[in-house]
């Protein structure tokens, strides 16, 4: 009697009526075999897979098996070659493994014979399974095409939107709940504050990411609704709108560009916390090192650059404290500017309060206009088509208007103006002492935040001279209490300042708030 084995695969979850379940699939063999009188020996069932593909699991485990009874089996049973193989070059290639081992391949649904017209029979039908797969492929590109051509997303869909079909069509939308997250990461970044921060943040917040795909998403120019596929580039429609401003998506990528992150491919060391912080004059970040001379270890910074740059670590992080100290006084909020800064914050509030409010009116109303619209639907009041136009009109408004709720709803969790105010004055206080205490973590941090394009020492030729000017361009908030004069232009410059006081404050809180 002949020995028979059986493959059968699916690649997606179809129906019985398409005759490829594998329901079907095996009831088809069960019967084949008995029909032609062989010993059906072993099933192999591969699920999910594409016969694009020989690296198939269940196919090498056939072929291993196949190997280990050489000589036991003598016949693979399979429903039609579409489901063996895809590829005309791989069906050959594997019959020929099949073969070698005393195998013959038998299809149900197309029958051929070892004479030169079977064989001939055989070779068409496997190039016509590889044509048939060549056409869903091109068909499917170029519909894709077409998709991203009209500003559709037709992939999964990105982190802070969800996917979506509209009229059958596919596309994203915000994602209610991880867009505001994926916002706040953006901003944080376009603050400075560290990468490795933002991403243990994400993470926090029940978006897992790792670091590759952190920039990855970061890089996406989907978030400004930019599609780019297939040589083209588009820009996305409904309900696919933007997550992130051209502006903040620039300062993202400013913050994340490896000039910005001076001695990556050297690890934080205790001894030269201001490595990656202080610049040369020639502007070139200082390196650090420890020299002998004299029977003593000496520490100092160098510049690569300016051969005859080297400058004791002490003179260095001394004027660095001076520094931190002279930032002190300037920056902390004195007992006016911070009245000041409350009126604006509790005008602001108030304004984000009406426009939530508007938002929420906006909305009910919509919803309202949608249910009575469907009663006049069901009435026979509204014809059909008109009622889909303003359907679809009435969603495109709510989705937007949900978007901005989101965001909206987003700005609840920052932390009240009197915690941002204390904590601020405090850690501008102690901003010094912290930093000769703290562990090399914080102090780059610290060192980031308050010199976000580092600081200049400057330094006479002479080697191992200490320098003579301390360190400079530090950042530095604006200080003085808010000018209240006439007119629309003075108030536009009261407003700015006082935002940038704000942003400041609340920076230095999400950057160190939890340090």
């Amino acid at each position: 009697m002949v020995q028979a084995i059986a493959y059968i695969r699916v690649s997606t979850d179809r129906q019985a009526t398409d005759g490829t379940s594998l329901v079907t699939q095996r009831r088809r063999v069960v019967e084949y075999t008995a029909l032609k009188g062989y010993r059906l020996v072993k099933q192999f069932v591969e699920e999910g897979e594409s016969a694009k593909t020989d690296n198939r699991p269940v196919l090498k485990q056939m072929l291993r098996y196949c190997e280990t009874e050489r000589g036991k089996i003598d016949l693979l049973v399979v429903p039609k070659i579409d489901r063996f193989a895809r590829y005309s070059e791989d069906y050959h290639h594997l019959k020929r493994q099949l073969r070698n081992l005393g195998i013959r391949v038998e299809s149900i649904d197309e029958r051929f014979d070892d004479s030169p017209a079977g064989k001939f029979l055989e070779s068409m039908l496997a190039a016509t399974a590889q044509f048939d797969n060549d056409v869903r492929s091109e068909r499917t590109y170029n519909g894709m095409r077409e998709a991203v051509s009209q500003g559709r997303w037709v992939w999964k869909a990105p982190t802070g939107y969800r996917n979506v079909r509209i009229d059958g069509r596919a596309n994203i939308e915000p994602d209610p709940r991880t867009a505001p997250l994926v916002i706040e990461a953006f901003e944080k970044l376009a603050r400075r504050v560290r990468v490795t921060d933002v991403r243990e943040w994400l993470n926090e917040q029940g978006i897992p990411i790792r670091r590759n795909g952190f920039y990855k998403m970061v890089r996406n120019r989907v978030y400004i609704g930019i599609i780019e596929a297939f040589g083209v580039t588009s820009r996305g429609v409904l309900p696919f709108t933007p997550l992130i401003p051209f502006e903040l998506f620039e300062s993202a990528q400013t913050a994340i560009a490896p000039s910005n992150h001076p001695g990556v491919n050297q690890l934080d060391h205790e001894d030269f916390p201001l490595r990656g912080t202080v610049r040369c004059a020639c502007g070139a970040y200082l390196t650090a090192c420890w020299s002998k001379g004299n029977k003593r270890r000496y520490a100092y910074y160098r510049c690569r650059t300016c051969p005859r740059v080297n400058i004791g670590r002490e003179f260095v992080e001394s004027q660095f404290l001076m520094q931190l100290q002279r930032l002190s006084a300037a920056m902390t909020p004195d007992d006016q500017m911070a009245a000041d800064l409350r009126s604006f914050w509790d005008g602001t509030q108030r304004q984000l309060r009406v426009r939530f409010e508007e938002l929420e009116r906006d909305r009910e109303r919509i919803e309202s206009q949608q249910a009575n619209l469907v009663r006049k639907v069901a009435d026979g009041v509204v014809p059909d088509h008109l009622a889909k136009q303003m359907l679809q009109e009435n969603e495109s408004k709510l989705r937007q208007i949900n978007a901005k709720l989101s965001k909206s709803r987003s700005l609840d969790r920052e932390p009240h103006f009197d915690v941002l105010i204390e904590f601020g004055t405090r850690f501008l206080r102690q901003v010094s002492e912290m930093w000769q205490d703290a562990e090399i973590c914080l102090k780059k941090q610290i060192q980031s935040f308050l010199f976000p394009s580092g600081s200049i020492v400057v330094s006479n030729t002479h080697p191992r001279t200490a320098a003579k000017a301390p360190l400079t361009d530090g950042k530095v908030l604006p200080t003085g209490s808010l000018v209240h004069v006439g007119g629309p232009q003075r108030q536009k410059c009261e407003h700015d300042a006082a935002l940038s006081k704000v942003e400041f404050l609340r920076d230095l809180y999400d950057t160190f708030g939890n340090a």
